[in-house]
């Protein structure tokens, strides 16, 4: 949504991208940092908000909290707070990356194909599903393999949040700490040999399936 809202020039459109690519080129630590500041339970803006306009009894932890419990639809329902901040932070963090991958696949679609389809009276829905979807798909299949890929080794988001604690010991987190704290040389070769054999079947997947419907296409 966001790729196709910025596609066409306007006012202001290169002050907008520029502002929504400072997640991804900001460093790591400091977002890390800003996040733990503003998700503070003693000191942080998003608790201080959350009491004054949600009505928040006590400040939540958000990233020392394995499990809070919320109720829905009258059930009481356990969340892993801390792992759902975690995603969230990266898909902030990494919301501009799949941007500038699908905007640039955006842009290079001739105009003289949506051009003819207003022509032929094609709405816009009909125009982005026949048109610019499938020109976005093998990019969006791309995307799916370089993000799982990032995220399947993604060691320093976390364990700057939360040091793999509370429910976020992922398996980059888990294979540092097995070589670093408890200096089990063995499990952390296991377990990241297991990671190389999964992403090397995802890479397989992808070339398969994928990659040769591109080249058919080019």
């Amino acid at each position: 949504m966001a790729a196709l809202a910025l596609r066409r020039p306007f006012r202001g459109r290169g002050l907008l991208r520029g502002s929504m690519l400072l997640p991804y080129v900001a460093p790591v630590v400091a977002v890390a940092f800003v996040w733990e500041v503003a998700l503070s339970p003693q000191y942080g803006i998003v608790n201080e908000w959350g009491k004054t306009v949600l009505g928040w009894d006590d400040p939540i932890a958000f990233l020392s909290t394995r499990e809070y419990e919320v109720s829905l639809l009258g059930l009481h329902v356990d969340i892993p707070l801390a792992l759902l901040t975690v995603i969230a932070f990266e898909i902030w963090r990494y919301f501009p990356f799949a941007f500038l991958f699908l905007l640039a696949r955006l842009q290079a679609v001739p105009d003289g194909l949506e051009e003819a389809a207003m022509v032929d009276g094609a709405t816009i829905s009909q125009r982005f599903r026949h048109i610019l979807l499938p020109q976005l798909m093998p990019v969006i299949a791309l995307l799916c393999v370089l993000r799982f890929i990032m995220t399947f080794n993604k060691f320093d988001d976390v364990y700057l949040l939360t040091g793999g604690g509370s429910g976020t010991d992922v398996a980059a987190v888990r294979v540092y700490d097995f070589l670093t704290s408890r200096y089990d040389v063995g499990a952390a070769a296991a377990q990241a040999l297991v990671l190389a054999v999964i992403l090397m079947a995802l890479l397989g997947i992808y070339f398969t399936f994928f990659a040769r419907k591109v080249q058919e296409e080019s």
